[in-house]
Parts: structure tokens; C-alpha cells; sequence
């Protein structure tokens, strides 16, 4: 895959601990989260690259560069609006959950460590 193209991160459920969203630098992270039906895709070149998850997938200390703006669609993905807001403001949030993910990563999403159970690897 030689041509730059963002992942999309998709998911049922995220339950994150210590959420906090940096404008500036197109962040989210937190400390700790638990995601269920994970799926992470790319598509360059024709090719569609993905990893997902047939169980709850575990992460450690996580960011996700992700530009805000563009994920303004995800807002429908919080469970309290009004955490959007706060985050937003610049507050982390002990607890943040989120429904019907689906965010892009435009630069990187690092981690700690991830249990991700049930994993399978595809290349179509």
C-alpha cells in the first residue's frame, strides 16, 4: 500500500477512563479502555487492509490522532452530549462512553498494550 490513506476505527462500544481531547495537536486519549466490536480498516491501492475483534479488546494508555473537525459525525457516538463539550474545553473525563463508533486516524494510534482477543488479520 504506497498511498497515504487514514485508518477507520470502528467500534460497538468504547468505555475509556481519563478521556482527554487535545484541539491543538488532534488527540484523543485516555488512560485506560475496554472496546467491543472492534474493527480497524485501510483501504489504498485497492486493497483493503483490517484487523477486528471477535471479543472485548483491553488498551492501556492509548492515543488517537484524529482530526476533530473531521469526526464532527462522531458527536451521535457519545452516550452524555454534553461530554463533547467538555472535552472539547479542554476537561478530562473519569469516564467516557461512546456507541456506534467510528472515528478516522489521520496520523497514528499508539498504545500501551492491547489485549485484543479473537483477532483476525485480513488483506482483500
Amino acid at each position: 500500500m504506497s498511498s497515504p490513506a487514514p485508518f477507520l476505527l470502528k467500534a460497538t462500544r468504547i468505555q475509556a477512563n481519563q478521556a482527554r481531547l487535545n484541539v491543538l495537536t488532534n488527540t484523543l486519549s485516555f488512560q485506560s479502555a475496554t472496546i467491543e466490536g472492534m474493527h480497524i480498516a485501510r483501504t489504498a491501492d485497492g486493497h483493503t487492509m483490517s484487523i477486528a475483534s471477535g471479543g472485548v479488546v483491553k488498551v492501556g494508555q492509548t492515543k488517537i490522532q484524529t482530526t476533530v473537525l473531521r469526526n464532527l459525525a462522531s458527536i451521535g457516538s457519545f452516550r452524555n452530549k454534553r461530554d463533547v463539550l467538555l472535552l472539547l474545553a479542554g476537561s478530562t473525563l473519569p469516564h467516557l462512553e461512546l456507541s456506534r463508533v467510528e472515528f478516522t486516524i489521520d496520523g497514528y494510534l499508539t498504545t500501551s498494550h492491547a489485549d485484543i482477543p479473537v483477532m483476525t488479520l485480513s488483506m482483500t
